[in-house]
């Protein structure tokens, strides 16, 4: 039998204490930054503009009195609120304690968090809200549509939001909004400390609970992969992906899309709903902006008035990456596909990513108008050539 000596043990023991004191002290200061954040205004109603691009929803906002305007992904799904991690510096933001963040993506990683003690949407400030500080991986495509970080759910809890799509405005106010004879409304579960939407939705007649309703996601509906065998269709295809992305860059993926019937608040629809390896479970804005969606946190209600008739495009089968200047990457492909993920592409075109796009960015924003061509001819590692359908 090992025997230690008691000095040993004390020291291991005093070890132990101390790492868990820290630990404790280190969650009692989150939780305290995330129980500050206050709204500094009383009997209102405002609204501002959004820009939508690459269905995702950018706002503006000020930052501790300076007037510059910053660039903010509204996000429902996101936990805390994010600053840029170079931008909180210019600022000089202390840091006042850690934690792991972790992203749809099934990254995880550990981020310093400070307090912004003003931010400004339109003409009215929220106070002492916690921002982690964050550092957007190098194959990070938020980086692109919004330099400055993310407004999270933290401050979202603080007010109800009514957001249209179609006028690309965001209505925000501290009474409940009016919501139209039309609209459709569900109750949403969220944390303590954080206003993260969950609720339920029914797939082919099966209650699937414990869905994010997050217009941080420019998807539609994904649920874990545990779920696709419980489900049927005549309409269903295997991706292999590494293009999805958040702020911590890209993670491979499984996909699964099947099209089922889909009841969203009484609301019906026929469309793919993907099922992913990730285990994550996301209604997004490729379905939402079907609506004028009302957020109430004081009753944890969420209302949908249809503007539109929902459509989900289905997946693309292929989706290229960029390497380098000169080389491609399988970022997503099929069974069918005579290439696997991660594989090498000489040529799209007979041309090189270079010919094509001028940054990571440029690459983000228009890789769409490549992927939407009826065809594509691929030049492989070995130099072969063929002719492949992405929209199939």
């Amino acid at each position: 039998m090992m025997t230690f000596p008691l000095n040993k043990i004390a020291y291991c023991l005093l070890l132990i204490f101390s790492i868990g004191a820290i630990s404790a002290c280190n969650y009692v200061k989150n939780v305290k930054l995330l129980t500050s954040g206050s709204l500094e205004r009383a009997d209102f109603t405002e609204s501002i503009p959004f820009t939508y691009n690459k269905d995702l929803i950018i706002v503006e906002a000020e930052i501790n009195g300076h007037h510059e305007k910053r660039q903010f992904i509204f996000d429902t799904g996101a936990f805390d609120s994010k600053i840029e991690h170079g931008l909180a510096e210019e600022l000089n933001l202390n840091t006042k304690a850690t934690k792991t963040n972790s992203t749809a993506q099934g990254i995880s990683q550990k981020i310093e968090v400070t307090q912004l003690e003003k931010l400004v949407l339109g003409e009215t400030s929220f106070s002492n809200i916690s921002a982690g500080k964050l550092e957007y991986g190098t194959s990070s495509a938020s980086r692109c549509i919004a330099p400055d970080g993310i407004i999270g759910a933290n401050l979202m809890k603080l007010v109800n939001w009514k957001i249209d799509y179609t006028s690309q405005q965001i209505h925000f106010s501290d009474h409940a909004f009016n919501v139209s004879e039309v609209a459709n409304t569900i109750h949403f579960d969220h944390p303590l400390l954080s206003g993260t939407p969950e609720i339920v939705v029914e797939v082919d007649g099966k209650t699937v609970s414990g869905v994010l309703f997050d217009v941080g996601y420019n998807g539609g509906l994904i649920l874990p992969s545990k779920f696709a065998s419980s489900f049927t269709s005549e309409v269903e295809k295997k991706y292999y992906d590494q293009s999805t992305s958040g702020i911590f860059g890209t993670n491979t993926d499984t996909l699964i899309s099947k099209e089922l019937n889909v009841s969203l608040a009484g609301f019906d629809m026929k469309i793919p709903v993907e099922f992913s390896s990730i285990g994550k479970a996301l209604l997004g804005n490729d379905i939402l902006e079907h609506f004028t969606v009302t957020i109430d946190y004081e009753n944890d209600q969420i209302s949908l008035d249809p503007q539109s008739e929902v459509h989900v495009a289905s997946p693309y089968s292929f989706i290229p990456g960029i390497l380098n200047d000169s080389l491609w990457v399988a970022n997503r492909t099929t069974a069918s596909l005579p290439f696997s993920l991660g594989d090498t592409l000489l040529s799209i075109n007979n041309k090189k990513p270079e010919d094509v796009f001028s940054s990571y960015c440029d690459y983000f924003l228009n890789v769409g108008i490549l992927i939407n061509s009826d065809s594509l001819k691929i030049t492989k590692e070995d130099g072969s050539e063929l002719i492949i359908y992405p929209g199939k």
